[in-house]
């Protein structure tokens, strides 16, 4: 992600040990014998580690590091890419710093302490506190700690990312940030602001290349802290397109600082593109073009997130995107670069939330517009990322137990809501202007902010029948402007656990298995397994195909529950944690093709030996109209009997085609209904859907 590791000095030979108060006061003492000390990974979460699997509290790391001379001239910094969550830093006993941000970078300068080549010692004490699940939280983790499926009990503390040192010149770049401000055909701008740390006063050439244009500004910096911010312009740009609209080309960008006499400092290096991004009534454009997003909700892939690899990360994205989603939220909480690198390359949106869940004691204002801060320096060059998400849920940290959201309990204005996410909000846009912002989730209108936000519907789950988002969405069309979380939890394939075990994580809702599938209608597990994983199917596919046949009216997108699971056990991922995909993905597959025949409402349930009448949709995300021939096939009360149409199907559109009769048979038999769409000029099959209806 950044050329600057190049030339850099990782540290390993980590130990460490549980703290006490006598150790706190010794262990960063550089001949502190601590031969006793456990081996310890970095980067890695400790309750990865066996000596500290079950270790919630404070930890003392210990690690020698090697280092050569500095040259004259010469700068050292220690940098720590992750760290959960508060770490305080000490070198050869002196101390250097503290820490705070589980995804934060932080750089600290070491010159006077380790300048001479030699051995030394690092020394972090890192905290990670357990927030109770009732209590006011401090610490911005969201789902990192605890999302759905994670195991409870569950702390990602540690030294989680790469720890290395750096040398640079006199002039350092300590932050850095890079986003295409706007991008249209002709032109682009790139916004750059640089925070440069300058060991004694002087001129400063930042050197910016990218796409072919190189620009050089001459800046005068004082002794310590200076700010600089720039622009770039980049003439005729290849714009970055999502997936199915077009290409994906990404450019390098390198900002070096050189000294007046010449010579290179230190540099900064992002891969970027060029796209321009808008949202007005949560419908996307991108590059001015109207965008159906058609999501989903992704956490932590596993619980122990530092032991993934680059690849295993780059196949989970490679699966979404095969799947049929374009965009991805990326849920409360920050994931691993990689990910959305791939994003990148693949022409997957995402919408990056802040991680935040629940409700947060006062005073964290400033904590939290901080880290605002350093997410869009981390992560605003990514022109995959299209929007910016606050707060989860901040009116409350209990569990939604009902379908939609109680609109009554949200009148009442909160620190959390009214205050806090109002600041949330300022922080971005002034750091990021070019990015719509979705102030907080799962928020329903309120007085005086009527326009609401997205919401979860949980119907055909936590009450209800999946089909009733129809009459939902009819009578009050605004809380369906953007689904961000739907369907039902589902039991994985093959466990040795009965099913106390597998509703004991954090997240599974054992009360709504229970009341949907009574555990006394089954045979046994598996049979039980199999009705929970097929539920699941039959609720995401009615819901995404409500959801698209109301394709902005009002809908502008979704997001189709959860990717995967992080751990074994009861949960609304489409994967289980194991990789294996459940039922729910084949059908989400099927109903996200891009030319879809829908019939709407659809309903499980049909009246014996009468008619019934559903609605014939064809919906086309494609860019580009196309003449084709419907067929459906319907095995009812009748007999087997088809119909045909032949028309065009409009670009980026939902169109009514027909009303379709089915007959229903006696009571507790099966009508069956196939459509089948192809290409009208050369007879090639495009897409097809199915359904199965019991007559009652």
């Amino acid at each position: 992600m950044n050329a600057e590791r190049a030339g850099e000095l990782p540290i390993g030979n980590w130990r460490a040990a549980r703290s006490t108060e006598q150790l706190q006061r010794v262990f960063s003492d550089p001949d502190f014998d601590d031969s006793d000390w456990h081996l310890i990974d970095v980067p890695s979460h400790w309750q990865s580690n066996a000596s500290f699997s079950d270790f919630d509290g404070t930890l003392l790391y210990r690690a020698d590091l090697t280092v050569p001379s500095l040259q004259p001239g010469q700068r050292r910094w220690l940098r720590f890419d992750g760290l959960c969550y508060e770490g305080d830093v000490f070198l050869d006993g002196a101390y250097v710093g503290q820490t705070e941000g589980y995804f934060t970078h932080h750089r600290f300068e070491i010159s006077d302490l380790a300048h001479n080549a030699g051995t030394s010692v690092l020394a972090v004490e890192v905290s990670a506190p357990h927030t109770p699940d009732a209590d006011p939280k401090r610490d911005l983790t969201g789902w990192f700690s605890e999302g759905p499926g994670l195991p409870r009990g569950w702390n990602p503390a540690g030294i989680w990312r790469p720890v290395a040192i750096v040398d640079t010149g006199p002039v350092a770049i300590r932050h850095f940030r890079a986003q295409c401000i706007e991008a249209d055909a002709n032109h682009a701008t790139v916004g750059l602001r640089a925070v440069l740390l300058a060991a004694t006063p002087g001129d400063v050439t930042l050197v910016t290349e990218v796409a072919g244009v190189v620009e050089e500004t001459t800046h005068h910096l004082a002794a310590g802290e200076n700010r600089v911010e720039w622009q770039v312009e980049v003439p005729e740009p290849e714009l970055w397109w999502p997936i199915g609209l077009g290409e994906q080309p990404l450019f390098d960008l390198t900002v070096a600082a050189r000294t007046a006499q010449g010579s290179l400092s230190d540099r900064k290096q992002r891969r970027i593109g060029f796209r321009s991004t808008s949202m007005n009534e949560f419908i996307l454009r991108i590059n001015n073009k109207r965008t159906f997003a058609r999501g989903i909700n992704v956490g932590p892939f596993i619980a122990d997130m530092a032991s993934l690899t680059k690849q295993q990360i780059h196949a989970e994205a490679n699966k979404i995107a095969e799947a049929g989603f374009n965009l991805v939220r990326v849920r409360a909480h920050v994931t691993r670069h990689e990910f959305i690198d791939r994003c990148d390359e693949l022409g997957i949106m995402v919408w990056q939330d802040l991680p935040m869940t629940g409700s947060y004691a006062r005073g964290v204002t400033a904590k939290v517009e901080q880290q605002v801060r350093d997410m869009i320096d981390l992560l605003s060059h990514h022109p995959s990322i299209v929007i910016w998400g606050g707060h989860l849920r901040p009116h409350t940290n209990e569990p939604r137990r009902t379908a939609a959201p109680d609109l009554r309990r949200q009148q009442v204005p909160s620190w959390n809501r009214t205050i806090l996410d109002r600041a949330i909000r300022r922080a971005f846009e002034r750091d990021d202007p070019s990015r719509p912002v979705v102030t907080h989730s799962d928020v329903a209108p309120h007085v005086p902010h009527l326009a609401g936000s997205d919401l979860g519907l949980y119907f055909g789950w936590l009450g209800g029948e999946a089909n009733d988002i129809v009459e939902y969405a009819a009578t009050i069309p605004r809380l369906v402007r953007w689904v961000s979380d739907m369907g039902a939890q589902a039991l994985p394939t093959a466990s040795n656990a009965n099913l106390d075990q597998l509703t004991h994580v954090y997240g599974a809702e054992g009360e709504a298995v229970r009341a949907v599938h009574p555990p006394t209608n089954y045979e046994d597990l598996p049979s039980y397994t199999d009705a929970t994983r097929q539920h699941q199917a039959d609720v995401l596919k009615t819901t995404i195909e409500s959801l698209r046949v109301l394709k902005y009216e009002p809908t502008g997108g979704f997001c189709a529950g959860l990717w995967k699971g992080a751990g074994p056990g009861l949960g609304r991922g489409l994967n289980d944690s194991d990789g294996t995909p459940r039922p729910a993905l084949e059908v989400a597959r099927t109903a996200l093709h891009v030319l879809l025949p829908v019939l709407y409402p659809a309903t499980p349930v049909l009246s014996a030996r009468a008619t019934s009448t559903l609605a014939l949709h064809l919906c086309n995300d494609g860019t580009t109209d196309i003449e084709v021939e419907i067929v459906a096939t319907v095995v009812d009360g009748r007999g087997t009997h088809e119909r045909r149409w032949v028309g065009i199907a409009p670009a980026d559109g939902v169109q009514f085609i027909d009303d379709l009769n089915i007959r229903g048979g006696r009571i507790e038999s099966e009508m069956h209904v196939e459509l089948a769409v192809f290409d009208k000029t050369t007879g090639a099959p495009l897409s097809h859907n199915s359904y199965v209806f019991v007559a009652d």
